[in-house]
């Protein structure tokens, strides 16, 4: 392929990319989910709607062409054509149908993507009774974003009804080179200086590392992180919904309000900084694009132990308000720039927080699921909180990731318990 036909990594792609190529042969960016599928299934069906969804998104036919831009960083373009296989397994004979499906699901999210080969993701079904199964998409996170993983299934469920009603499928769907093209602008852009300037003007002074590794030399530990999931109440939810609405916030202002008594106190500080995943999707057409445009954002959380429960929720969001005007300046930049890349010190947080709103009423026919996400055993931040939800079907749960170097199961649990027990009390008493 020609220089010429290819096209520059976005910044969130060469970052991963880079990063990727750092670490070697390792899963650390292998993002995946499934759906658990009560129900008949008609796997040929399910086959054409794959077929159809990588023959409309081009972002899911993306080569990366090795070396061929300046400094050696990898370019991309996207295949014509590309012949991605519905993996199909049956495991109905086995003791533990559901133990070994999770199994398969572990064993593919634990094996790294050659960046040099194609396609760089993969579906997979598994049928685990008469009318029980999973559905399942792992991708290198260059071509997917967790936002992209919900948007994948529910555009391959939508395909999946529109065949079996015997209905035309979609004939076009938005390019990923729209928003390579809209990055390289905004690289060159004075909205860039200016982010560049707010975000170093607001780290100047660098708050203090939050958290220190318990083990320095964490490579004997297999897997290197774990996750923690537990159910999370509905009506603990709603009661954090109906406190952000009264103080004009949200459920994540919330959360965040919560985190930050727990770790002004665990750690005694009272300035600190937490990464928050932005979705970097600004209009309707990369809403339902496939592809990566997730970035990270690093809230300043300054914020003392003075404040009122309510009065520290108001000062959160109107934190991330000022915050999210810059969101699209890259971490990795921020980074850079500052010298905060130093060996003690990866980044500007340990902590990374998601509060992730699945609004999807995600249906295979008659049949209803809902996404989850798998860990890769690989976590590179300490810690990652995520507060997922569906809307549709009033559920919610709290993941907890760790990095085996820095928490010990018993810490991570010990965490949980403590930030249920502060959002119990802010919610029972704001003022």
């Amino acid at each position: 392929m020609p220089a010429a036909q290819t096209f520059a990594l976005t910044v969130a792609q060469r970052d991963i990319w880079l990063d990727q190529i750092s670490h070697g042969d390792s899963p650390l960016y292998n993002i995946g989910a499934y759906v658990e599928l009560a129900g008949g299934v008609d796997a040929e069906r399910l086959s054409r709607a794959l077929a159809h969804l990588v023959a409309q998104h081009d972002g899911l036919r993306t080569v990366l062409v090795m070396q061929a831009g300046q400094g050696g960083i990898a370019r991309q373009y996207f295949a014509e054509s590309l012949d991605v296989q519905l993996v199909q397994h049956d495991v109905r004979g086995v003791d533990d149908p559901f133990g070994a499906a999770q199994g398969l699901l572990q064993t593919q999210m634990q094996t790294p993507y050659r960046l040099d080969a194609s396609p760089l993701w993969g579906a997979t079904l598994i049928r685990l009774g008469e009318q029980r199964y999973l559905l399942a998409v792992q991708a290198h996170h260059l071509v997917l974003d967790g936002w992209g993983v919900d948007q994948w299934f529910k555009q391959i469920a939508e395909h999946y009804r529109l065949l079996e009603q015997g209905l035309a499928l979609p004939d076009s769907a938005p390019s990923y080179r729209a928003f390579i093209e809209d990055d390289a602008q905004y690289q060159g852009s004075p909205r860039h200086d200016r982010d560049r300037d707010y975000w170093l003007a607001k780290y100047q002074q660098l708050p203090d590392a939050l958290l220190a590794p318990r083990e320095r030399n964490a490579q004997h530990l297999s897997p290197p992180s774990a996750a923690l999931e537990q159910p999370f109440d509905s009506h603990l939810l709603a009661r954090m919904r109906a406190l952000g609405t009264a103080l004009q916030a949200s459920p994540f202002h919330v959360l965040l309000a919560a985190l930050h008594v727990c770790s002004a106190r665990t750690w005694q500080r009272d300035e600190w900084v937490v990464g928050l995943p932005v979705r970097n999707r600004g209009n309707a057409q990369f809403k339902s694009t496939l592809g990566l445009f997730t970035q990270v954002s690093a809230l300043r959380m300054d914020f003392g132990r003075e404040r009122s429960f309510a009065v520290l929720v108001q000062g959160i969001r109107d934190a991330l308000k000022q915050d999210f005007r810059h969101q699209r300046f890259a971490l990795s930049e921020l980074n850079r720039n500052l010298g905060a890349l130093r060996e003690e010190r990866p980044q500007l947080f340990e902590l990374m927080v998601s509060f992730e709103e699945d609004g999807n009423d995600l249906r295979f026919a008659d049949v209803p699921g809902h996404t989850v996400m798998i860990c890769n055993g690989h976590e590179p931040t300490p810690l990652s909180i995520h507060l997922r939800c569906n809307s549709q079907r009033n559920s919610a749960c709290l993941h907890l990731v760790h990095n085996r170097a820095w928490f010990s199961e018993e810490d991570v649990s010990a965490l949980a318990e403590r930030l249920l027990h502060v959002l119990e009390q802010g919610l029972e008493q704001p003022e």
